[in-house]
Parts: C-alpha cells; structure tokens; sequence
C-alpha cells in the first residue's frame, strides 16, 4: 500500500498494514542546522531531507491572503494595517486578495510523486482568527472583538471571497488528501475566544466554505497550538473533520479526545520534548499514542516542529522505534 493510499484511509477509518512515517511540521531551522554540523549531508529542501530519513512523503501547499507587495509587520505580533482605511489601500495595490491564481511549486514539483501514490498532498489555507490577528496584531486583534467587530467580519468576508475564487481553481488541478486551516486560537490554558465570539466572527464563514472542500474528496482539519480540547465541539459544528498537531505540553489527552469525539480525525500528538531523553521515553510516548491509533482515524507525528535539543542520533533513534510501532497496529 502506498503513502497516498494509507493517508487516505487511515483518514477514512478505514485498516492499513502499518502507520505512515510523517512529519507534517519537519523541523526548526536550528534542528537542521545542529544535524548538518553533526554529519547530515546538505539537502535542497524539506521533502528531499525526507528522502534523506526515509519518511513517507508529505507535500504541502500554503496560500495566503497577502503577497510581497504587503508590508511585513516590524515584529512578530505585531499588526500591518493602521487602520481600514489603509486596509482599503492595500486591497487597491493587489497587496491583499491577489485574484492572480498563485503558483504551486511544491505540487507541480512532485506531481509524479503525487500520482503515482508515493506522496499525499495536502493545503493550508489562513483561517478566520489567524488571518485577521495578522492584519491587526495579536492585542489590537482580540480587543477588536468589542471595538472593531464590523471590521472584523469584513475581512473575514474577504477572505471568504478570496477562497471562493482559489478554491475552483485549485480543485480543477488536483485532488489534495487533506488540508488545514491555520487559527492558533488556543494556548495552554485553553481558548484565546469564547464559544458565542466563535459563533459570531468564525463560525458563518467555516459553513460557507467546509463542504465545498469536502465535496472534492479532501479532508478537513484545523491548525492549532496550544489546548485545543474545548474548541473542538465548536469547529465540528462547523464540518470540521480533524485536528493537529495535539501539543502534548498544553495538556492535550488523544484517548479522551477519543473518547468525547469518537470520529474526529488526529494527526500528531507525538511529545516532542521526549525526543532526547532516550529510548525508554520514546517507548513510553509511543505506548501513550498507541492504543489510541489502533482505533482508525489518527496519524502519529511529532505535536510541532523537531525541537533543537534533539540531536541527530536522537533522531534516528525516535525514527527507528517509530517504525517498530508503526508495524504493531
């Protein structure tokens, strides 16, 4: 059975002979760069160092609402509009909404790879708290929730149109396994936005787009950090399907989501600050996930990004036990 095939149906709930060796997020820069200085041979990009570990393939898309003629923010969280009026500008020089359908490099790259199975592919798209923080910035973004609310529903009735128009276009090329939108709407201690807030600036929005995706044999699923279990009833409202990564230091339990959500789709959950504490953590990581991914619906992948304190032999130990389990499904 090929990557494609077992992606598919591990989404479907459907048997596969052995899980998939993924990595959704790969690395931080810093992680390459200590594994490069220890050996590692240079590589061109990330789906070729996938090649290099071995990994089943993963190729990834990421359309965003803004292109290089938008101003880049002077900080992280920091805002890049002042104000709607300078949003208008910046929808007026094709900054915001470029209508010029994007290229995809990555999936016109490895189409081969995509059509012959030995790759599934999969898009991300900026969802409806994402997109408007990064306008706005993160303080100026939650308090608009009460100060600039028609604000906020404009963009986000923007970006719907945006999709409206990228969405045909992207389907009438390929078929895409699965995709996400990024929010990043939860930290540690839960969500950043009450259940009536969703309902209200996010939820009209999802409807409007979630079965169209659907319709095209892609499955959906949500994109964020931090512990995400309260906000899962709401994005199933939604027609959300699944959700990733499942940071394992934000509290997140895969068996009682499992248990309160019998038919979402999982993807990551793997406790990435394991990873260099040997093989007797690994172990007991992988024993935690186990159970859980013998149920159908969940693919086991690193909770973010490969930290830097892994070093390259901790890698390839963490890959060599993966694939121990992976073959005790």
């Amino acid at each position: 059975m090929n990557t494609r095939e077992t992606i598919r149906r591990l989404l479907a709930f459907q048997p596969v002979p052995s899980l998939p060796i993924i990595e959704w997020a790969t690395w931080w820069q810093e992680s390459t760069a200590r594994w490069l200085a220890e050996g590692m041979p240079p590589y061109e990009n990330k789906v070729e160092l996938m090649r290099y570990f071995g990994l089943d393939l993963l190729v990834q898309e990421w359309f965003r609402p803004r292109n290089a003629r938008c101003p880049q923010p002077p900080a992280h969280g920091v805002g890049i509009v002042r104000d709607e009026q300078h949003y208008d500008e910046l929808i007026a020089q094709h900054a915001l909404y470029d209508m010029q359908m994007p290229a995809v490099p990555n999936f016109t790259r490895y189409k081969h790879e995509i059509d012959t199975g030995n790759a599934a592919h999969w898009f991300t798209l900026e969802g409806f708290f994402w997109f408007p923080r990064t306008l706005l910035g993160i303080e100026r973004h939650l308090l608009a929730f009460y100060d600039e609310a028609a604000f906020i529903h404009r963009i986000n009735r923007d970006l719907v149109a945006f999709y409206k128009q990228l969405l045909p276009w992207l389907f009438n090329q390929f078929q895409p396994d699965f995709m996400t939108f990024a929010e990043d709407m939860s930290y540690n201690h839960g969500s950043m936005i009450s259940e009536q807030q969703f309902d209200e600036f996010m939820l009209p929005y999802y409807r409007e787009l979630v079965d169209y995706i659907k319709q095209h044999g892609t499955r959906v699923l949500i994109d964020s950090d931090g512990d995400i279990s309260e906000c899962l009833p709401w994005f199933e409202r939604a027609g959300i399907e699944g959700v990733l990564p499942l940071e394992r230091q934000a509290g997140v339990d895969v068996a009682a989501i499992r248990r309160r959500h019998p038919r979402l789709l999982m993807v990551g959950a793997f406790n990435k600050m394991v990873m260099h504490q040997g093989e007797k953590a690994i172990r007991e990581e992988f024993a935690r996930l186990m159970p859980v991914a013998r149920q159908g619906g969940f693919i086991i992948s690193v909770d973010h990004q490969t930290p830097p304190a892994v070093s390259l032999n901790d890698y390839r130990l963490y890959l060599k036990l993966f694939r121990e389990y992976a073959q005790s499904l």
